[in-house]
């Protein structure tokens, strides 16, 4: 499913990776971010990284949702430090930031490092969904 935030009308019911949906039925669509940072906005349709500190995301090493009965199943990680170098993909199962990750984070200082958390799948209702990127960035 593609990116989407806020209310949308219609109930889903997926099946074979395709959404079938009714109409006039307005239904919150979970949104993903890690811990309570804030998540990415979009600008000119392009994702735009939410920046916070290398503490607050250690602090945060958890993928929530906000809304109940639903949980992130896995994710992949990537971490981006200019003239620094380029850290994954690392396939991760569940929903935390791994101690690996985290010393990984702890070791890379700013400015301008980039943590791209991509194909999320999370648990929504029993159902298994795509979830939006998080996009992080921290200069320290």
């Amino acid at each position: 499913m593609p990116y989407l935030a806020g209310m949308v009308w219609g109930w889903c019911v997926l099946s074979t990776g395709v959404p079938v949906c009714a109409q006039n039925t307005p239904q919150k669509v979970p949104v993903i971010t890690l811990g309570r940072i804030a998540a990415p906005s979009l600008k000119n349709g392009k994702l735009t990284p939410t920046t916070t500190t290398r503490q607050e995301i250690l602090k945060n090493g958890l993928l929530l949702a906000d809304v109940n009965n639903c949980r992130v199943t896995e994710y992949k990680f990537t971490l981006l430090a200019p003239n620094k170098g380029f850290y994954g993909p690392i396939y991760v199962t569940g929903g935390e930031l791994t101690d690996s990750l985290k010393n990984k984070i702890k070791s890379q200082s700013g400015p301008n490092v980039k943590i791209y958390i991509e194909d999320i799948k999370m648990n929504y209702r029993g159902n298994l969904m795509d979830a939006n990127p998080v996009v992080l960035r921290y200069d320290e």
